[in-house]
C-alpha cells in the first residue's frame, strides 16, 4: 500500500512537471507579435500552448468568461454613451458645420522658424545693447573709477519679494553683486550703472529670466537682485558655480583639452587634500560640454574614475554625466601613505593628451592644458630634474601644444618656498635651471603657478586658469543647451558675449531665458496625434521633443539627447545629417510603428508608415525647427462657424473671481452644479508662456467670456488661438445633457465628475469647478490612452483624486470629427476625448455585479488594464491602514498568472524604452488587446489554482477569474522594495517574471553618447504631468457646503456603503487588525481605507470624535446624584494614590535605562515567529530605508519622476512603468527613523580606491553587481534623522516632490 501511495505521489509530481514544461510553448513562436492573421484567437476558443481545447471542458464554476466579458463589455458601453455622453457629443460634432483645408506644414513650419528668429532678435539686441553699456561705462572708469558695491550675501529678505516666474525671490529695483574677496578696491563693478537699462529691458521683455556682468576680475553684476540663499552653500558658494561655465565658454569659446592631475600622496594634511579636491571640483564645473577632459589622482601610482581603456587612456566629452562622475572620483579620493610620483603622473597627462589631440600633421590648431594640483614636496634632491626631462620628452612629442598651471596647496603658517620655487618652474617648463635639453626647438607656452590655502577665493585664482591658453575671445553671441537654474530650479538657456576695451577682454554680459518661453512655439504646436514639431541645435542636440516633459514641469537637469535618439527609424540618420546640412528641405521615409513618438499616443492604424520631415534653420541662431507628419491626409476638415447657444452655458472656471449663484464645494474643489465650468489650458493661447506667468484677473476673464459668447466677431481677440472659439462654442452643447444625465442618474454616489477636452486645450468639466492654471488634459493618462485606442471605452488604473475623492478610476471615449451621413472608424480624425471618474471600488461592485461567484472566498475576479495595471481586484478593497493601491500590477496581484501569461508571448510583450527626462531605460508590459479567445492553465496548470482570462469587447482591459483550492502557490516575481530599479540589469527575458521597472541610461563616456546597446531602444512617451488642486483662500470656502451629499451615515450595510463617493465600509480599528464591534458606513476622513482613525493622504483624518458622518451614540440615562458622589470620591481618592505614588518614586527616575522600548535583541527577532508582527506606529516599521544626504544635490540620471514615491499634491500616478513590492505586507511598511545605512557620498562613489581597483563599467559600476547605481544622486537632500511618516500626507501647499530612496508607503495623487 506504501508503495501504490509512493508511485501515486510520483505520477502526481511527474504530470505536474509536465505542466511547467508545457507553461513555456508560445502561441507561435513563428509569426510576428501580434499579427492579427496569424494569432487572433476565435471566439468560443480556448488555448493552452499549442492546444486547442475543448469549451465544454472550460468552464470555471459554470462560468463562461467570454459570455461575461462580452455583458462587461456592455455595461461600459452604456456608461461610455450615457453618463459620459459620447453618442450625445458625437452627434452634436456630426451636426456641426465644417469647412474643408487643405494641409499646408510648410507654412506653419515657417511661422514655426519666423516667431523664433523675431524672438531671438529681440534677445541678442538686448545683449548688444548691454554689452554697449558695459564698454562705455569702462571708458568712463579709466577716468573715474567705478567701483561702488552691493553685495548680494548682504541684502535681506525684507527687500525681496517672492516672484512667481523667478520661483525665489527678488527685487528688480538693484542689482547686485557677487563679489570675490581679495577684490582690489578700485576693480571694475558697473552694476549700479547697470540697474536702469537691465529695468527697460525687462519691461520690454518680460520672458528674460536674469541679465549679468561677469568682469574678469571675477565681480558678477546680478539683475533682478538676489541673496542667493537657496544655492547650496549659502550665497558666498554662488560666486564660485553661478554661470562659470558661461563666462568661461564665452571667454575662450574654442575646445579645451583639458587633464586634471590631484596630488594624494602622504605630504598633503587633511585640510590640504581638501583644498586640492576644491579646485579640482571647481575647474571641472567651469567647463562645458564641448570640452574634452581627462582626471588622475596620484599618489605612488596613477589612479582614474575608472581603470579602462576609454578614462583611463584619453580625453573624453564632459557631458553632464562625466561631469558628475569625475566630481564624485574626486570627492572620494584620499590621503595616501606612499610619497607622490610628479613624473608619472605628468607622463600619464601627457599620454592621455596625446590620445585625444588631433594628429600634428592636420590644420588644426589644438591646444591641451595640464591642472596640476600638488604640493610639491620632492622625495629626492634629483626627482625635480627628473620632472623636468619627463615635461621636456613628452611636450617635445606635441610640438609644445600642452601648458601646464600648477596650483600649490600650502598650510597655514608653513615655509613652502622651494615646493612653490619647483611648481613654478613645472608651470614655466624651465628646462635650463635644470640642464634639461628640449626636445622640440619651438617656443614654450607658459603656464601659471598659483599658491592656495583655501577655497573662499577661487572665482580670483583658480577660475583664472583659462588665461593660459592665450587666446582671443570672439566678439559674437553663444548660446548655451538647457540646464537648471540654481535658483529658481527651472530650465534655462543663456546667450552670452564678451566685452572688450582695445581688444583686451573686459568680461562678458549674458541673459538668462526662460526655456518655456523660447520653445513654446515648438511645445504648445498641433496636440493632434499624426503631426508634432521638434527643436534642435546645429550639433544635433534636442532643446525640444514630445517626448520631453513640458519646460514648466522640468525641474531636474536635462539628458542632452541627440535628436537620433527620439527619431531612431532606420534610415533617420541620412535624414539628420540632410537636417544639420542643409538651410531648409523636407525628406520622407518609411518608419515603423515602434519606433515613432506621439504627443498623446500612437495613432490605430496599421504599419508601414510613412513620415515626411520639414525643417528650417533659424537666421543668427543654432537651432533648426522641424516638423514631422506620419501619413497625413492633404486635405482635413475643420470647424466653421459655430454659434454659442446660449450664454449662461459659458462660465469660466475661475469661481473665485466670477462666483456663479451658488457656489459650494465638490470634495475639495471650489465647483457649482449650476453648470460646467470652462477651462482654457495654454495650449489654447496665442502666447502660452505669457499666460502662464500672468495672474488672471476678473477683467481678464470678463474679456474670455464676451469674445467667446460673440457670435457678431466684433470683439477683439484677448490673445486665444483663432480655432478655439468654435471648439468652446461646440462642447459647451453638451452642459444641457450633462447636468439632465444628472437629475435622472441612479449611479450619481459613485460619479465623481464629467469632462471633455479638445488638442486645442478647452476643456469642459461638470460639476463646474476651478482647475489649476498648469493643467494640461492633453498631457493626461486618460487623454493620452483614449488617443491609443480611439472607439474604444479606455480605463485607467486607479489613481489618487486631488480634489478629494479618494481612489478613482477614468473611462475616457474619443470623438471623431463630424460626418452628417457617413459611419465612423478608427482611421477617423480625432477632435475630443470625453471622460468621467468614478470611484474606484464600484468597478469591483461592477464586477461582482456581473460576476456573482467572485463573492466566494477561494474565487478572486480581476480586471487589468492593456499595461497589466489592475483595476479591480478583491485586495484593491480590502480594509487596509496604509500602502496606496494604485499601480498594482498583475505580477503582484497575482504572480501565478503573470508566471504563466509571460510564456504567451502573443498575449503579453516586455518592451523596453529610454526615459531621456530622468536618464533610465523602462521595463514594461504591453497587452494584446485583439485577443478574442481565453488564455488558461485549466488543463496544464498548477493543480490547485486555476485561471482565466480573456479580453473585453471594444475596450483596453481584460477580465479573469482565478480559482484557488490551497495556499501552496509556489510563483514569485521579484520586485524591488527599497525603489523601482530593476533587480538585474544585464538581463531581460520574456519569460521571466518581474514587476515593471527602470535601469540607468549608461554613458559611452568616451564618445558623450549611449552605449549601443540602450541605443537602439525607442524612447518612452511623455509621462502624465503631475497635477494640483488649485489653491483658494480659505475665507471663500469655509462657509460653502458640499455640492452633493453622500450622507455615509445613512448607509446602514456594506453593500450600500461600498464605492460610495466620499464613503468608506470602517470595519477595523485603528491599528488596521482588530475589528469594530460595531462596522458603520463613514466619511473618508473619519474612516481611511476601511480603518478608523487612519491617515489620509490629503492630510485631514478626523480626530476620533463624534463627526458628522460618524455614528450617533446612543443617549444614555443620566447618572444619579447618589452615584455622582460615590464616583466623585472615588476620583478624589484616585487622584491622592496617584500624587504619593509620584512623589514616592520620583527620586528614583534617574536610575531607569535610556536604553528605548523598541530595543530588541538580534535573538528575538531570529524567533520571532512570522505571524506575530508589532503595531505599526509612525516612526517604527519595516527597516529596508536608504535615506542619504548628499553634498552636490543634482538629479539621477535614472531616478524616475519623483511622482512615482513621494507625490505632491496632486502628483501624478503613471500607470505605465511603475513598481510593484513582491510581497502583500511591503504595502503595510513604514520607515523608522534611524542613522542612514548608506551615506550620500559611499552610496554614489564611482568606487576607486587609491590601490587603483576600480570599477569596469560606467555606472552602474560594476557588470556583476545586482542592480544599477547612478552616478548623480536624487536632488533634494532628506537630513539623516528625517522620520517618514506611514503614509505621504498631502498638505494644503504644494511642495517640491523628495526623491526618497526607502521602502516608503507612498499615495499617487491625479486627477483627470
Amino acid at each position: 500500500m506504501a508503495t501504490m501511495h509512493r508511485c501515486c505521489r510520483l505520477l502526481v509530481l511527474g504530470i505536474f512537471v509536465m505542466s511547467l514544461v508545457n507553461l513555456t510553448y508560445p502561441l507561435d513562436n513563428g509569426a510576428s507579435w501580434f499579427d492579427p492573421k496569424s494569432h487572433s484567437l476565435r471566439e468560443q476558443e480556448w488555448f493552452y500552448g499549442h492546444e486547442q481545447i475543448d469549451p465544454k471542458l472550460m468552464q470555471m464554476r459554470g462560468i463562461h468568461l467570454q459570455v461575461e466579458a462580452r455583458r462587461m463589455a456592455s455595461k461600459l458601453r452604456k456608461l461610455s454613451n450615457k453618463e459620459i455622453g459620447v453618442t450625445a457629443m458625437q452627434g452634436i460634432y456630426d451636426s456641426m458645420p465644417s469647412i474643408r483645408k487643405q494641409a499646408n506644414e510648410e507654412q506653419k513650419l515657417n511661422q514655426i522658424a519666423k516667431n523664433l528668429a523675431v524672438k531671438f532678435q529681440h534677445y541678442l539686441e538686448v545683449l548688444s545693447a548691454n554689452k554697449q553699456r558695459v564698454e562705455s561705462l569702462y571708458s568712463f572708469h579709466l577716468k573715474q573709477p567705478i567701483s561702488q558695491k552691493l553685495d548680494c550675501c548682504n541684502i535681506s529678505d525684507s527687500e525681496l519679494r517672492l516672484v512667481a516666474e523667478y520661483h525665489s525671490k527678488i527685487s528688480n529695483l538693484m542689482t547686485c553683486d557677487l563679489i570675490p574677496p581679495s577684490i582690489q578696491q578700485h576693480s571694475f563693478n558697473p552694476g549700479r550703472n547697470l540697474t536702469a537699462v537691465f529695468q527697460r529691458h525687462i519691461h520690454d521683455y518680460p520672458s528674460i529670466k536674469w541679465q549679468y556682468f561677469i568682469s574678469v576680475d571675477g565681480i558678477q553684476n546680478e539683475f533682478p537682485a538676489h541673496n542667493f540663499q537657496v544655492v547650496h552653500g549659502g550665497c558666498p558658494s554662488a560666486l564660485d558655480i553661478r554661470h562659470r561655465d558661461v563666462f568661461l565658454g564665452t571667454a575662450q569659446p574654442q575646445r579645451k583639452h583639458v587633464v586634471i592631475v590631484v596630488d594624494q600622496g602622504n605630504s598633503l594634511s587633511p585640510d590640504q587634500l581638501k583644498t586640492a579636491k576644491g579646485i579640482a571640483r571647481y575647474i571641472l564645473n567651469s567647463l562645458s560640454e564641448t570640452d574634452r577632459v581627462g582626471i588622475i589622482g596620484l599618489a605612488n601610482k596613477a589612479v582614474y574614475p575608472r581603470d579602462d581603456q576609454c578614462l583611463s587612456k584619453q580625453l573624453v566629452p564632459l557631458t553632464f554625466e562625466a561631469k558628475f562622475f569625475f566630481s564624485s572620483f574626486v570627492d572620494s579620493l584620499s590621503k595616501q601613505e606612499f610619497p607622490t610620483a610628479h613624473s608619472l603622473g605628468l607622463q600619464r597627462a601627457f599620454e592621455m593628451i596625446m590620445n585625444s589631440l588631433a594628429p600634428l600633421n592636420s590644420s588644426t590648431e589644438d591646444e591641451a592644458m595640464i591642472v596640476y594640483i600638488s604640493r610639491g614636496l620632492l622625495s629626492t634632491l634629483t626627482e625635480a630634474k627628473d620632472v623636468m626631462e619627463t615635461i621636456a620628452i613628452e611636450n617635445g612629442r606635441v610640438r609644445h601644444k600642452v601648458v601646464i598651471n600648477t596650483y600649490a596647496v600650502i598650510g597655514a603658517g608653513k615655509t613652502v618656498m622651494f615646493e612653490k620655487s619647483f611648481l613654478q618652474n613645472i608651470a614655466d617648463q624651465n628646462f635650463e635651471k635644470y640642464d634639461v635639453d628640449r626636445r622640440y626647438s619651438g617656443p614654450v607656452k607658459k603656464g601659471q603657478m598659483l599658491a592656495i590655502n583655501s577655497l573662499e577665493d577661487l572665482s580670483s585664482t583658480a577660475g583664472l586658469f583659462y588665461k593660459s591658453f592665450n587666446r582671443s575671445s570672439i566678439d559674437k553671441p553663444r548660446f548655451t543647451l538647457p540646464y537648471i537654474d540654481i535658483t529658481g530650479q527651472d530650465l534655462v538657456m543663456s546667450i552670452s558675449q564678451p566685452c572688450f576695451h582695445d581688444n583686451e577682454l573686459l568680461g562678458i554680459v549674458g541673459v538668462d531665458l526662460h526655456v518655456g518661453d523660447v520653445v513654446q512655439d515648438v511645445t504648445y504646436y498641433n496636440q493632434e496625434v499624426s503631426e508634432y514639431a521638434f527643436l534642435i541645435n546645429n550639433e544635433g542636440y534636442t532643446i525640444m521633443h514630445p517626448s520631453l516633459s513640458r519646460p514648466i514641469h522640468s525641474t531636474r537637469q536635462p539628458m542632452h539627447t541627440d535628436i537620433q535618439h527620439f527619431e531612431n527609424s532606420q534610415g533617420f540618420h541620412a535624414v539628420r545629417e540632410r537636417i544639420l546640412g542643409e538651410e531648409s528641405g523636407q525628406a520622407r521615409m518609411l518608419v515603423s510603428l515602434d519606433n515613432i513618438t506621439y504627443p498623446n499616443g500612437p495613432p490605430a492604424r496599421g504599419i508601414p508608415l510613412h513620415a515626411t520631415y520639414l525643417w528650417k534653420k533659424v537666421p543668427n541662431t543654432p537651432y533648426i525647427a522641424c516638423l514631422k507628419t506620419v501619413d497625413e491626409e492633404a486635405i482635413h476638415s475643420e470647424l466653421g462657424n459655430v454659434q454659442v447657444a446660449s450664454q449662461k452655458e459659458l462660465v469660466y472656471h475661475r469661481l473665485d473671481l466670477i462666483p456663479t449663484e451658488h457656489n459650494c464645494m465638490h470634495l475639495k474643489q471650489l465647483g457649482t452644479l449650476d453648470t460646467s465650468t470652462l477651462f482654457l489650458s495654454a495650449s489654447a493661447f496665442a502666447d502660452p508662456f505669457e499666460h502662464l506667468s500672468t495672474p488672471e484677473t476678473k477683467r481678464m476673464i470678463q474679456g474670455y467670456v464676451a469674445y467667446l459668447n460673440d457670435n457678431t466677431k466684433l470683439i477683439r481677440n484677448p490673445g486665444l488661438k483663432s480655432h478655439v472659439r468654435n471648439d468652446v462654442a461646440t462642447v459647451s452643447k453638451i452642459n444641457h445633457e450633462w447636468k439632465r444625465q444628472f437629475q435622472s442618474s441612479t449611479l450619481n454616489d459613485y460619479i465623481v465628475r464629467r469632462y471633455i477636452s479638445t488638442p486645442s486645450g478647452v476643456f469642459r468639466m461638470f460639476p463646474g469647478g476651478i482647475v489649476d492654471k498648469s493643467y494640461d488634459a492633453t498631457k493626461r493618462e486618460w487623454y493620452n490612452r483614449a488617443m491609443e485606442f480611439p472607439g474604444h471605452v479606455v480605463l485607467t488604473a486607479p489613481y489618487l483624486d486631488a480634489f478629494g475623492a479618494g481612489y478613482i478610476v477614468t473611462i475616457s471615449h474619443t470623438i471623431y470629427e463630424g460626418k452628417p451621413a457617413a459611419m465612423h472608424s478608427s482611421s477617423d480624425r480625432v477632435v475630443a476625448v470625453m471622460g468621467i471618474d468614478f470611484t474606484m471600488k464600484y468597478f469591483y461592485k461592477l464586477l461582482v455585479e456581473t460576476m456573482p461567484l467572485c463573492k466566494k472566498g477561494d474565487v478572486r475576479c480581476f480586471v487589468l488594464d492593456n499595461q497589466g495595471y489592475v483595476i479591480a481586484h478583491p485586495r484593491l478593497v480590502e480594509p487596509r491602514g496604509t500602502g496606496p493601491v494604485e499601480q498594482r500590477h498583475i505580477t503582484h496581484a497575482e504572480p501565478l498568472v503573470a508566471n504563466d501569461i509571460l510564456n504567451h508571448d502573443q498575449f503579453v510583450r516586455k518592451r523596453l524604452c529610454n526615459n531621456y527626462n530622468y536618464r533610465t531605460i523602462q521595463r514594461y508590459y504591453y497587452f494584446n488587446t485583439s485577443l478574442s479567445g481565453i488564455l488558461t492553465n485549466l488543463v496544464h496548470g498548477e493543480h490547485c489554482s486555476r485561471y482565466q482570462i480573456t479580453s473585453i469587447p471594444g475596450t483596453n482591459i481584460f477580465i479573469g477569474i482565478v480559482n484557488q483550492t490551497c495556499d501552496m502557490i509556489t510563483a514569485f516575481c521579484p520586485c524591488s522594495v527599497m525603489d523601482r530599479l530593476c533587480l538585474n540589469c544585464h538581463r531581460m527575458e520574456q519569460s521571466e517574471c518581474e514587476c515593471p521597472c527602470e535601469c540607468p541610461l549608461q554613458m559611452n563616456f568616451c564618445t558623450g553618447q549611449l552605449l549601443d546597446v540602450d541605443d537602439r531602444n525607442p524612447s518612452c512617451p511623455r509621462y502624465p504631468e503631475p497635477n494640483k488642486l488649485a489653491q483658494v483662500p480659505t475665507s471663500m470656502t469655509d462657509h460653502l457646503k458640499q455640492c452633493m451629499q453622500s450622507k455615509c451615515s445613512e448607509k446602514k450595510t456594506k453593500e450600500e456603503c461600498f464605492g460610495v463617493r466620499d464613503c468608506e465600509w470602517c470595519e477595523l480599528n485603528k491599528d488596521g487588525k482588530e475589528p469594530l464591534s460595531s462596522p458603520h458606513c463613514a466619511a473618508q476622513r473619519v474612516c481611511f481605507a476601511g480603518v478608523l482613525g487612519a491617515r489620509t493622504p490629503y492630510g485631514d483624518q478626523a480626530k476620533l470624535l463624534p463627526m458628522e458622518d460618524s455614528p450617533i451614540a446612543e443617549s444614555s440615562t443620566p447618572v444619579g446624584p447618589v452615584a455622582g458622589g460615590i464616583m466623585g470620591a472615588f476620583l478624589v481618592l484616585a487622584l491622592a494614590v496617584y500624587c504619593y505614588r509620584h512623589h514616592v518614586h520620583r527620586s528614583t527616575h534617574h536610575y531607569m535605562t535610556t536604553a528605548p522600548d523598541t530595543q530588541v535583541r538580534m535573538s528575538q527577532l531570529e524567533n520571532e515567529p512570522d505571524d506575530l508582527e508589532p503595531r505599526e506606529e509612525i516612526g517604527s516599521g519595516h527597516t529596508n530605508i536608504v535615506l542619504a544626504t548628499f553634498d552636490h544635490p543634482s538629479v539621477s540620471p535614472y531616478r524616475v519622476n519623483p511622482n512615482y514615491r513621494r507625490p505632491p499634491a496632486g502628483g501624478e500616478s503613471d500607470h505605465g512603468y511603475s513598481t510593484m513590492t513582491p510581497q502583500e505586507d511591503s504595502e503595510q511598511a513604514s520607515t523608522t527613523c534611524v542613522e542612514p545605512l548608506i551615506s550620500g557620498q559611499e552610496k554614489y562613489k564611482p568606487g576607486v580606491s587609491p590601490t587603483g581597483k576600480t570599477h569596469a563599467l560606467p555606472p552602474p559600476p560594476q557588470i556583476s553587481s545586482r542592480r544599477g547605481r547612478s552616478p548623480t544622486p536624487p536632488q533634494t537632500r532628506i537630513p539623516e534623522q528625517t522620520c517618514i511618516q506611514q503614509q505621504t500626507v498631502l498638505p494644503s501647499t504644494i511642495p517640491e516632490s523628495s526623491h526618497v530612496i526607502a521602502n516608503v508607503t507612498v499615495h499617487m495623487v491625479d486627477t483627470h
